[in-house]
């Protein structure tokens, strides 16, 4: 894995380390293909019924991410930023929801898109803008701070398995 790990540990889903029960990482990358790879790495986690938050200024690497997350599904070259539709559905190894919740102004709206009926068990929703949903994005779920880093290129990453609001790395709105 490239860039810098601050720690990692897999949480017990899937059966993928059923002895650890938190994950955080840090990690920067220098470029989009770090970055994807930095997805690609992330979805080994993921499965039907994974709820993904990213939060991130524009051009802090989320789509980036998204579609890296994406190739592990097979599913990566179907990856465009939903800022206009709000909503992509992408067919590969597993459904994969995509949400762009950029436009939307107020949380009521999320209702009118069908926000809730996303969270199923057959499928992965990646969603970012994530602090738009506010209190309506469900728990247990991933949250990826995406940020801007010290060079032009470099995105700094941080990432979390969180259960509870408690537990929520993403900034208060």
């Amino acid at each position: 894995m490239s860039g810098k790990v601050a720690s990692e540990n897999i949480p017990g889903r899937h059966g993928l380390n059923p002895s650890a029960d938190a994950f955080t990482l840090a990690r920067a990358t220098r470029n989009e293909l770090e970055t994807r790879s930095l997805g690609n790495d992330l979805a080994v986690m993921l499965g039907p019924g994974d709820v993904v938050a990213l939060i991130g200024d524009l051009g802090s690497g989320k789509t980036v991410l998204v579609r890296g997350i994406c190739a592990a599904f097979g599913c990566a070259e179907q990856v465009t930023s939903p800022s206009f539709t709000l909503i992509n559905e992408y067919a590969g190894t597993v459904k994969i929801m995509h949400c762009d919740l950029y436009r939307l102004t107020a949380t009521d709206q999320l209702s009118a898109i069908g926000f809730n009926d996303l969270f199923s068990d057959d499928c992965v929703v990646l969603i970012e803008w994530a602090e738009r949903a506010g209190p309506l994005l469900p728990y247990p779920r991933y949250e990826i701070v995406c940020e801007h880093g010290d060079s032009r290129d470099e995105r700094v990453f941080r990432a979390a398995f969180v259960e509870s609001r408690s537990d929520s790395i993403l900034p208060a709105t």
